[in-house]
């Protein structure tokens, strides 16, 4: 509803008029590029007319220190969604990694804490938050509770850092006490990995002899990349001359670029791919848009090599426990997945090299996979 100025006819001070009566008051002023204005009803309170101006020039001092204080829209009585949308659109990266973090947020806090005021956001809250997720999940795999990883990731690379934002901004003084979640599940293991992974190279070399686009498709999981990094590769993104290529910061988990050596099978395969070689590398030979998971081609990889639980990730698991059996060093083996776990690497990720580290796990992969 407009307001009608003409009932405020007395001037208090700049940005500030009050009615004949000084019962209600109206004040506005600019703040971050934004006019706020707003009227101030004090007609059920008993108070003189000082009293009254006092408590207007007063109100008003308030709300225009809290915007200078802030910075931005959001007060300690702001709701934690409305907290979540300005950290996400003012503090970070436009990125795949941001868009994730997004994502998770609607799914797991929007809904559950999400509404309540940041002020109000108590230790009770996040612990409820946690035990929800640890007893059920949003889809078949996680029906009976996220997996460790998932609670971290919505705790620690989510809600905690949407709650720091409040106090960067002199809204909160503190945090709740936001913890990860203890692991109490034991890594994947894979039994004779080694075999295993000699047996599934052998098997793309022979099932994809003529369809180079598999080859090179499954050669990459092979030598470690997840299925994300595969299917947003580009052809600018890989330089045959150098034998390296990129992952983009937006298409791994860091939000950085990592660049790998280019292994010689893998160029083989790209380079007898028949296509114009521009934009997605792996793009739907339908839509020529990023590709879905290849579940026929991974059905008959998996009958031929005789590993009935693999998928795309499962790769990754059989290659991290051959190089492990191998002898590959853990700090290796894990700059050369891309891993972001830093109890992962050891305190190595922070100084990882990709390439010079991919160079080593290609040569242990090459000595792996050749073995007649």
């Amino acid at each position: 509803m407009a307001i009608d100025m003409s009932e405020f006819t007395d001037d208090v001070e700049a940005g500030l008029k009050a009615n004949k009566n000084f019962t209600r008051f109206f004040y506005r002023f600019k703040a971050d590029g934004t006019t706020k204005r707003r009227i101030l009803d004090y007609t059920n309170k008993d108070w003189d007319k000082r009293t009254r101006i006092a408590k207007a020039k007063a109100d008003l001092a308030a709300e225009k220190n809290k915007q200078v204080n802030t910075g931005v829209n959001f007060t300690e009585n702001s709701r934690l969604n409305d907290v979540a949308d300005l950290y996400f659109e003012k503090s970070c990266e436009v990125s795949k990694w941001t868009d994730e973090r997004k994502d998770a947020y609607n799914l797991y806090c929007k809904n559950s804490i999400g509404k309540k005021r940041i002020k109000d956001v108590r230790q009770v809250d996040v612990d409820s938050l946690r035990k929800s997720m640890e007893l059920k999940g949003h889809s078949k795999q996680t029906i009976n509770g996220c997996s460790p990883r998932t609670i971290k990731k919505v705790l620690i690379q989510i809600l905690k850092p949407i709650m720091q934002y409040a106090i960067d901004n002199k809204v909160l003084s503190d945090l709740p006490n936001i913890k990860a979640p203890k692991q109490t599940r034991q890594k994947k293991l894979v039994e004779d990995a080694g075999t295993k992974l000699a047996t599934l190279f052998k098997s793309i070399m022979t099932i994809y002899a003529d369809e180079p686009f598999y080859r090179a498709l499954f050669l990459f999981a092979l030598y470690g990349r997840r299925w994300n990094e595969i299917r947003t590769l580009h052809w600018s993104d890989v330089n045959f001359l150098t034998s390296r290529y990129t992952i983009r910061a937006e298409n791994n988990k860091i939000g950085q670029n990592q660049t790998y050596e280019l292994s010689a099978p893998i160029a083989e395969a790209l380079s007898h791919i028949k296509d114009e070689h521009e934009g997605l590398v792996f793009k739907s030979p339908v839509t020529g848009e990023e590709l879905y998971p290849p579940k026929k081609q991974l059905a008959k990889l998996k009958a031929s090599a005789g590993i009935e639980n693999l998928t795309m990730h499962y790769f990754r698991h059989i290659l991290v426990s051959a190089m492990g059996e191998a002898g590959t060093a853990t700090t290796i083996l894990s700059a050369s997945l891309g891993h972001t776990n830093l109890d992962t690497v050891n305190n190595f990720y922070l100084s990882a090299n990709h390439t010079k580290a991919s160079q080593e796990a290609n040569r242990a992969i090459e000595k792996l996979t050749h073995t007649d």
